[in-house]
Protein backbone atom coordinates (compact mmCIF):
# COMPACT_ATOMS: atom_id res chain seq x y z
CA UNK A 1 0.00 0.00 0.00
CA UNK A 2 1.41 3.27 -1.24
CA UNK A 3 1.17 6.88 0.30
CA UNK A 4 -1.45 7.95 -1.48
CA UNK A 5 -3.56 4.36 -0.42
CA UNK A 6 -2.69 5.36 3.43
CA UNK A 7 -4.18 8.52 2.82
CA UNK A 8 -7.17 7.71 0.99
CA UNK A 9 -7.91 4.96 3.77
CA UNK A 10 -8.33 7.35 6.31
CA UNK A 11 -10.09 9.62 4.31
CA UNK A 12 -12.56 6.87 3.53
CA UNK A 13 -12.85 5.80 7.41
CA UNK A 14 -14.94 8.59 8.57
CA UNK A 15 -16.64 6.96 11.66
CA UNK A 16 -14.21 5.08 13.29
CA UNK A 17 -16.41 2.36 14.60
CA UNK A 18 -16.85 1.13 11.30
CA UNK A 19 -15.45 -2.92 11.23
CA UNK A 20 -15.68 -2.83 7.25
CA UNK A 21 -14.27 0.11 5.04
CA UNK A 22 -13.93 -2.21 1.90
CA UNK A 23 -15.52 -5.38 2.01
CA UNK A 24 -14.51 -6.46 -1.91
CA UNK A 25 -11.11 -6.38 -0.43
CA UNK A 26 -11.69 -9.17 2.15
CA UNK A 27 -13.14 -11.61 -0.38
CA UNK A 28 -11.38 -14.84 -1.53
CA UNK A 29 -13.29 -14.32 -4.92
CA UNK A 30 -11.71 -11.10 -5.81
CA UNK A 31 -8.26 -10.64 -7.03
CA UNK A 32 -6.03 -7.16 -6.67
CA UNK A 33 -4.83 -5.41 -9.91
CA UNK A 34 -1.26 -6.03 -8.61
CA UNK A 35 -0.69 -9.42 -6.91
CA UNK A 36 1.18 -9.93 -3.95
CA UNK A 37 4.42 -11.60 -3.71
CA UNK A 38 4.54 -13.01 -7.00
CA UNK A 39 6.80 -11.14 -8.80
CA UNK A 40 9.10 -14.22 -10.01
CA UNK A 41 5.43 -16.11 -11.24
CA UNK A 42 4.75 -12.67 -13.24
CA UNK A 43 8.30 -12.69 -15.18
CA UNK A 44 8.25 -16.38 -16.05
CA UNK A 45 4.73 -15.86 -17.80
CA UNK A 46 6.69 -12.68 -19.45
CA UNK A 47 9.40 -14.85 -20.66
CA UNK A 48 6.12 -17.40 -21.66
CA UNK A 49 4.21 -14.63 -23.43
CA UNK A 50 7.63 -13.04 -24.84
CA UNK A 51 6.73 -13.33 -28.57
CA UNK A 52 3.31 -11.10 -28.29
CA UNK A 53 5.53 -8.48 -28.04
CA UNK A 54 7.21 -9.00 -31.86
CA UNK A 55 3.31 -9.68 -32.88
CA UNK A 56 3.77 -13.27 -32.94
CA UNK A 57 1.69 -15.92 -30.85
CA UNK A 58 3.11 -17.49 -27.88
CA UNK A 59 3.56 -21.65 -27.39
CA UNK A 60 0.51 -23.13 -25.65
CA UNK A 61 0.91 -23.19 -22.07
CA UNK A 62 -0.43 -24.83 -18.82
CA UNK A 63 -0.10 -22.64 -15.73
CA UNK A 64 -0.95 -25.21 -12.93
CA UNK A 65 -0.31 -25.47 -8.90
CA UNK A 66 -2.09 -25.52 -5.85
CA UNK A 67 -6.01 -24.27 -4.97
CA UNK A 68 -5.13 -20.75 -3.42
CA UNK A 69 -1.16 -20.61 -4.98
CA UNK A 70 -2.28 -17.13 -6.78
CA UNK A 71 -2.55 -18.36 -10.49
CA UNK A 72 -6.29 -16.65 -11.39
CA UNK A 73 -5.32 -13.54 -9.78
CA UNK A 74 -1.88 -13.37 -11.96
CA UNK A 75 -3.54 -14.79 -14.68
CA UNK A 76 -6.34 -12.35 -14.36
CA UNK A 77 -4.07 -9.09 -14.01
CA UNK A 78 -1.72 -10.39 -17.15
CA UNK A 79 -4.24 -10.89 -19.62
CA UNK A 80 -5.95 -7.52 -17.98
CA UNK A 81 -2.32 -5.95 -18.79
CA UNK A 82 -1.50 -7.02 -21.88
CA UNK A 83 -4.96 -7.01 -23.53
CA UNK A 84 -4.74 -2.84 -22.53
CA UNK A 85 -0.93 -2.66 -24.33
CA UNK A 86 -1.13 -5.20 -27.12
CA UNK A 87 -4.81 -5.55 -28.56
CA UNK A 88 -6.32 -3.30 -31.63
CA UNK A 89 -9.38 -1.48 -31.18
CA UNK A 90 -11.82 -4.30 -31.29
CA UNK A 91 -13.86 -2.95 -33.92
CA UNK A 92 -10.25 -2.23 -36.21
CA UNK A 93 -10.35 -3.80 -39.74
CA UNK A 94 -7.29 -5.58 -40.58
CA UNK A 95 -6.06 -6.17 -44.39
CA UNK A 96 -1.78 -5.45 -44.25
CA UNK A 97 0.84 -7.87 -43.80
CA UNK A 98 2.32 -7.31 -40.22
CA UNK A 99 4.13 -4.31 -40.49
CA UNK A 100 4.78 -0.73 -38.63
CA UNK A 101 0.56 -0.45 -39.23
CA UNK A 102 0.16 -4.14 -38.52
CA UNK A 103 -2.32 -5.47 -36.21
CA UNK A 104 -1.73 -6.51 -32.49
CA UNK A 105 -2.15 -9.14 -30.52
CA UNK A 106 -5.49 -9.69 -28.49
CA UNK A 107 -5.80 -10.95 -24.91
CA UNK A 108 -9.00 -12.57 -23.97
CA UNK A 109 -9.78 -14.08 -20.29
CA UNK A 110 -12.30 -16.98 -19.75
CA UNK A 111 -13.04 -18.18 -16.49
CA UNK A 112 -14.77 -21.65 -17.41
CA UNK A 113 -16.91 -21.85 -14.41
CA UNK A 114 -18.91 -19.34 -16.15
CA UNK A 115 -18.15 -20.43 -19.63
CA UNK A 116 -18.21 -24.31 -20.10
CA UNK A 117 -20.19 -25.25 -22.50
CA UNK A 118 -18.95 -24.67 -26.26
CA UNK A 119 -21.56 -22.44 -27.11
CA UNK A 120 -20.66 -20.09 -23.64
CA UNK A 121 -17.02 -20.70 -24.77
CA UNK A 122 -17.28 -19.21 -27.59
CA UNK A 123 -19.46 -16.14 -26.91
CA UNK A 124 -17.18 -15.27 -23.92
CA UNK A 125 -14.00 -15.07 -26.73
CA UNK A 126 -15.73 -13.29 -29.08
CA UNK A 127 -17.60 -10.42 -26.65
CA UNK A 128 -14.12 -9.76 -25.34
CA UNK A 129 -13.19 -9.15 -28.85
CA UNK A 130 -15.72 -7.10 -30.28
CA UNK A 131 -16.91 -3.48 -29.35
CA UNK A 132 -21.06 -4.39 -29.52
CA UNK A 133 -22.64 -7.09 -27.18
CA UNK A 134 -22.43 -10.59 -28.47
CA UNK A 135 -26.56 -11.73 -28.23
CA UNK A 136 -27.20 -14.72 -26.09
CA UNK A 137 -30.58 -15.70 -27.93
CA UNK A 138 -31.34 -16.99 -31.43
CA UNK A 139 -27.65 -17.71 -32.37
CA UNK A 140 -26.30 -20.84 -32.03
CA UNK A 141 -22.48 -22.24 -31.70
CA UNK A 142 -21.87 -22.80 -35.22
CA UNK A 143 -23.08 -18.91 -36.04
CA UNK A 144 -20.45 -17.74 -32.99
CA UNK A 145 -17.79 -19.73 -34.48
CA UNK A 146 -18.66 -18.02 -38.30
CA UNK A 147 -18.44 -14.80 -36.54
CA UNK A 148 -15.22 -15.36 -34.52
CA UNK A 149 -13.60 -16.90 -37.53
CA UNK A 150 -14.66 -13.09 -39.57
CA UNK A 151 -13.69 -10.91 -36.56
CA UNK A 152 -10.11 -12.75 -36.10
CA UNK A 153 -9.50 -12.86 -40.31
CA UNK A 154 -6.62 -11.03 -41.14
CA UNK A 155 -5.94 -9.94 -37.44
CA UNK A 156 -3.09 -10.48 -34.89
CA UNK A 157 -3.10 -13.90 -32.81
CA UNK A 158 -5.45 -13.78 -30.34
CA UNK A 159 -4.33 -15.49 -27.19
CA UNK A 160 -6.85 -17.08 -24.71
CA UNK A 161 -6.34 -17.36 -20.66
CA UNK A 162 -8.70 -20.61 -19.60
CA UNK A 163 -9.33 -20.61 -15.75
CA UNK A 164 -10.24 -23.85 -13.79
CA UNK A 165 -9.47 -26.15 -16.21
CA UNK A 166 -10.20 -29.44 -14.95
CA UNK A 167 -12.52 -29.06 -12.23
CA UNK A 168 -15.54 -31.37 -11.21
CA UNK A 169 -18.47 -28.87 -13.69
CA UNK A 170 -15.42 -27.75 -16.10
CA UNK A 171 -13.84 -28.96 -19.00
CA UNK A 172 -10.03 -30.26 -19.39
CA UNK A 173 -7.68 -28.69 -21.52
CA UNK A 174 -8.00 -30.81 -24.45
CA UNK A 175 -11.32 -29.67 -24.32
CA UNK A 176 -9.77 -25.85 -24.57
CA UNK A 177 -7.66 -26.82 -27.34
CA UNK A 178 -10.26 -28.88 -29.27
CA UNK A 179 -12.40 -25.41 -29.57
CA UNK A 180 -10.32 -23.61 -30.58
CA UNK A 181 -8.84 -25.21 -32.87
CA UNK A 182 -12.56 -25.55 -34.87
CA UNK A 183 -11.95 -21.46 -35.47
CA UNK A 184 -9.94 -20.68 -37.94
CA UNK A 185 -7.82 -17.72 -36.71
CA UNK A 186 -4.26 -17.77 -34.80
CA UNK A 187 -5.16 -19.11 -31.71
CA UNK A 188 -3.03 -19.86 -28.69
CA UNK A 189 -3.96 -20.71 -24.96
CA UNK A 190 -2.78 -20.81 -21.52
CA UNK A 191 -4.66 -23.19 -19.68
CA UNK A 192 -5.16 -22.86 -15.61
CA UNK A 193 -5.47 -25.44 -13.24
CA UNK A 194 -4.63 -27.47 -10.10
CA UNK A 195 -4.73 -31.16 -11.92
CA UNK A 196 -1.94 -32.82 -13.21
CA UNK A 197 -0.97 -32.00 -16.73
CA UNK A 198 -1.50 -35.25 -17.72
CA UNK A 199 -4.72 -35.43 -15.89
CA UNK A 200 -6.23 -32.81 -18.33
CA UNK A 201 -4.73 -33.70 -21.58
CA UNK A 202 -2.41 -31.13 -22.12
CA UNK A 203 -0.23 -31.73 -25.13
CA UNK A 204 3.36 -32.65 -24.93
CA UNK A 205 4.10 -29.33 -26.82
CA UNK A 206 2.97 -27.07 -24.62
CA UNK A 207 5.36 -25.66 -22.25
CA UNK A 208 4.33 -26.20 -18.52
CA UNK A 209 4.56 -23.20 -15.85
CA UNK A 210 4.24 -24.59 -11.86
CA UNK A 211 3.53 -22.49 -9.30
CA UNK A 212 4.30 -23.54 -6.03
CA UNK A 213 1.96 -22.40 -2.57
CA UNK A 214 2.48 -19.27 -0.95
CA UNK A 215 5.35 -19.00 1.94
CA UNK A 216 4.22 -18.41 5.08
CA UNK A 217 5.47 -14.86 5.38
CA UNK A 218 4.53 -14.13 1.70
CA UNK A 219 0.87 -15.07 2.60
CA UNK A 220 1.10 -12.80 6.01
CA UNK A 221 1.73 -9.71 3.49
CA UNK A 222 -1.25 -10.99 1.26
CA UNK A 223 -3.57 -11.25 4.44
CA UNK A 224 -2.14 -7.84 6.19
CA UNK A 225 -2.54 -5.80 2.42
CA UNK A 226 -6.67 -6.92 2.10
CA UNK A 227 -7.15 -6.60 6.00
CA UNK A 228 -5.65 -2.93 6.18
CA UNK A 229 -7.24 -2.22 2.95
CA UNK A 230 -10.86 -3.59 4.04
CA UNK A 231 -11.10 -2.95 7.67
CA UNK A 232 -11.23 -0.26 9.96
CA UNK A 233 -8.06 0.61 11.60
CA UNK A 234 -7.18 -1.74 14.80
CA UNK A 235 -10.17 -4.13 13.84
CA UNK A 236 -7.62 -7.24 13.47
CA UNK A 237 -4.35 -7.71 15.37
CA UNK A 238 -1.08 -8.78 13.41
CA UNK A 239 -0.94 -11.48 15.75
CA UNK A 240 -4.66 -12.82 14.17
CA UNK A 241 -3.23 -12.45 10.95
CA UNK A 242 -0.26 -14.61 11.50
CA UNK A 243 -2.23 -17.46 12.99
CA UNK A 244 -4.46 -17.15 9.62
CA UNK A 245 -1.49 -17.27 7.57
CA UNK A 246 0.36 -20.23 9.39
CA UNK A 247 -3.09 -22.45 9.64
CA UNK A 248 -4.14 -21.64 6.10
CA UNK A 249 -0.58 -23.93 4.74
CA UNK A 250 0.17 -21.38 2.07
CA UNK A 251 -3.60 -21.50 0.88
CA UNK A 252 -4.44 -17.75 0.20
CA UNK A 253 -8.25 -18.47 -0.53
CA UNK A 254 -8.90 -20.44 2.36
CA UNK A 255 -7.00 -18.30 4.75
CA UNK A 256 -9.12 -15.40 3.10
CA UNK A 257 -12.43 -17.40 3.43
CA UNK A 258 -11.84 -17.59 6.88
CA UNK A 259 -11.24 -13.97 7.36
CA UNK A 260 -14.19 -13.29 5.88
CA UNK A 261 -15.87 -15.67 8.15
CA UNK A 262 -14.27 -13.83 11.15
CA UNK A 263 -15.46 -10.83 10.05
CA UNK A 264 -18.95 -12.64 9.43
CA UNK A 265 -18.69 -13.81 13.15
CA UNK A 266 -17.90 -9.97 14.44
CA UNK A 267 -20.35 -8.54 12.56
CA UNK A 268 -23.14 -9.78 14.79
CA UNK A 269 -22.17 -8.38 17.78
CA UNK A 270 -21.70 -4.89 16.43
CA UNK A 271 -17.78 -4.52 17.66
CA UNK A 272 -15.57 -2.91 15.70
CA UNK A 273 -13.04 -5.98 16.08
CA UNK A 274 -12.13 -8.88 15.12
CA UNK A 275 -10.96 -11.17 18.15
CA UNK A 276 -9.87 -13.87 18.57
CA UNK A 277 -12.80 -16.08 19.25
CA UNK A 278 -14.07 -14.21 15.57
CA UNK A 279 -10.79 -15.71 13.63
CA UNK A 280 -11.09 -19.42 15.34
CA UNK A 281 -14.93 -19.59 14.38
CA UNK A 282 -13.92 -18.23 10.90
CA UNK A 283 -11.59 -20.85 10.65
CA UNK A 284 -13.74 -23.19 12.12
CA UNK A 285 -16.32 -22.61 9.29
CA UNK A 286 -13.78 -24.04 6.91
CA UNK A 287 -13.89 -27.75 6.07
CA UNK A 288 -10.32 -29.15 5.36
CA UNK A 289 -10.06 -29.99 2.63
CA UNK A 290 -12.74 -26.98 1.18
CA UNK A 291 -14.18 -26.33 -1.67
CA UNK A 292 -13.21 -22.80 -3.34
CA UNK A 293 -16.09 -20.22 -2.99
CA UNK A 294 -15.40 -19.21 -6.67
CA UNK A 295 -16.85 -22.46 -7.91
CA UNK A 296 -19.68 -22.15 -5.35
CA UNK A 297 -21.03 -19.27 -6.68
CA UNK A 298 -20.44 -20.24 -10.08
CA UNK A 299 -22.91 -22.68 -10.12
CA UNK A 300 -26.79 -22.04 -11.17
CA UNK A 301 -28.68 -20.07 -9.45
CA UNK A 302 -31.15 -22.10 -7.77
CA UNK A 303 -28.45 -24.36 -6.25
CA UNK A 304 -26.74 -21.79 -5.38
CA UNK A 305 -30.26 -20.26 -3.16
CA UNK A 306 -30.16 -23.86 -1.93
CA UNK A 307 -26.93 -23.98 -0.62
CA UNK A 308 -27.74 -20.52 1.30
CA UNK A 309 -30.60 -22.42 2.85
CA UNK A 310 -28.66 -25.17 3.69
CA UNK A 311 -26.03 -23.35 5.51
CA UNK A 312 -28.60 -21.27 7.72
CA UNK A 313 -30.46 -24.80 9.22
CA UNK A 314 -28.49 -26.39 12.01
CA UNK A 315 -26.73 -29.80 11.64
CA UNK A 316 -29.68 -31.96 13.32
CA UNK A 317 -31.74 -30.26 10.57
CA UNK A 318 -30.05 -31.53 7.61
CA UNK A 319 -30.79 -35.06 7.96
CA UNK A 320 -32.17 -37.25 6.50
CA UNK A 321 -31.70 -36.06 2.93
CA UNK A 322 -35.35 -35.85 1.69
CA UNK A 323 -36.41 -34.13 5.35
CA UNK A 324 -33.25 -31.99 4.71
CA UNK A 325 -34.75 -31.27 1.15
CA UNK A 326 -38.58 -30.41 2.10
CA UNK A 327 -36.78 -27.88 4.83
CA UNK A 328 -35.16 -25.86 2.47
CA UNK A 329 -37.95 -26.18 -0.26
CA UNK A 330 -40.31 -24.21 2.13
CA UNK A 331 -38.42 -21.50 2.10
CA UNK A 332 -37.79 -21.52 -1.54
CA UNK A 333 -40.12 -21.60 -4.57
CA UNK A 334 -38.45 -24.64 -5.63
CA UNK A 335 -39.70 -28.74 -4.74
CA UNK A 336 -38.98 -30.84 -1.99
CA UNK A 337 -38.07 -33.22 -5.17
CA UNK A 338 -35.79 -30.72 -7.11
CA UNK A 339 -33.90 -29.87 -4.23
CA UNK A 340 -33.44 -33.12 -3.24
CA UNK A 341 -32.38 -33.73 -6.54
CA UNK A 342 -29.68 -30.79 -6.55
CA UNK A 343 -28.33 -31.92 -3.01
CA UNK A 344 -27.42 -35.38 -4.74
CA UNK A 345 -25.89 -33.59 -7.29
CA UNK A 346 -23.95 -31.23 -5.60
CA UNK A 347 -22.57 -34.51 -3.33
CA UNK A 348 -21.64 -36.41 -6.62
CA UNK A 349 -19.11 -33.21 -7.58
CA UNK A 350 -18.20 -32.67 -3.94
CA UNK A 351 -19.56 -28.99 -3.47
CA UNK A 352 -21.68 -31.19 -0.12
CA UNK A 353 -20.99 -34.42 1.60
CA UNK A 354 -23.13 -36.80 2.60
CA UNK A 355 -22.44 -38.44 6.29
CA UNK A 356 -23.52 -41.20 7.60
CA UNK A 357 -25.50 -40.31 11.29
CA UNK A 358 -24.81 -43.33 13.10
CA UNK A 359 -26.80 -42.91 16.19
CA UNK A 360 -29.94 -42.85 14.47
CA UNK A 361 -31.09 -46.14 16.43
CA UNK A 362 -33.92 -47.22 13.90
CA UNK A 363 -34.38 -50.01 12.15
CA UNK A 364 -32.83 -50.66 8.49
CA UNK A 365 -30.27 -48.07 6.54
CA UNK A 366 -29.03 -45.13 8.58
CA UNK A 367 -30.05 -42.04 7.32
CA UNK A 368 -26.46 -39.31 5.62
CA UNK A 369 -26.69 -35.76 6.61
CA UNK A 370 -25.71 -33.41 4.00
CA UNK A 371 -22.65 -31.06 5.37
CA UNK A 372 -21.24 -28.45 3.15
CA UNK A 373 -17.20 -28.82 2.07
CA UNK A 374 -17.03 -24.93 1.41
CA UNK A 375 -15.94 -21.99 4.06
CA UNK A 376 -20.04 -21.53 5.42
CA UNK A 377 -19.61 -17.90 7.39
CA UNK A 378 -17.54 -16.69 4.28
CA UNK A 379 -20.82 -17.83 2.01
CA UNK A 380 -23.25 -16.86 3.87
CA UNK A 381 -21.91 -13.04 3.52
CA UNK A 382 -21.04 -13.66 -0.50
CA UNK A 383 -24.51 -15.25 -0.78
CA UNK A 384 -25.94 -12.38 0.64
CA UNK A 385 -24.19 -10.34 -1.46
CA UNK A 386 -24.96 -11.80 -4.62
CA UNK A 387 -28.57 -12.12 -3.51
CA UNK A 388 -28.48 -8.49 -3.17
CA UNK A 389 -27.12 -8.11 -6.57
CA UNK A 390 -29.27 -11.05 -8.67
CA UNK A 391 -32.60 -9.04 -6.83
CA UNK A 392 -31.32 -5.36 -8.12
Amino acid sequence: MDIEDRIARRQRTGDRRRLVLDEQQLSPVWHREEPIGRGPLIERLLDHFDPVFDGRAPPDGYLHGPGGAGKSAVATALADRLSASLSPPSDAVFTTTRGGSAPGVSFVYVDLRTADSAFEFSHAVLDALVAESVPRRGVGTDELHERLERRVRGAGPVVVVADHVGEPETVDVATVAERLDGVAGAFAWLAVGRADPDAVGVPDDAVVVDVEAYSRATLTDVLAARADAGLGQGALAHSAIRRLAEWAEGDAGVALSALLGAVEAASGDGDPVVDDADVEAGMAAVPWPCVPLGRVLALPENRVRTLACLVDLPPEERAPVGECAARIADRIDLTAATVERFLYELAETGVVERVRVDDSGGPGRPPSRVDPRFPTLAFRRLARRWNEDSSA
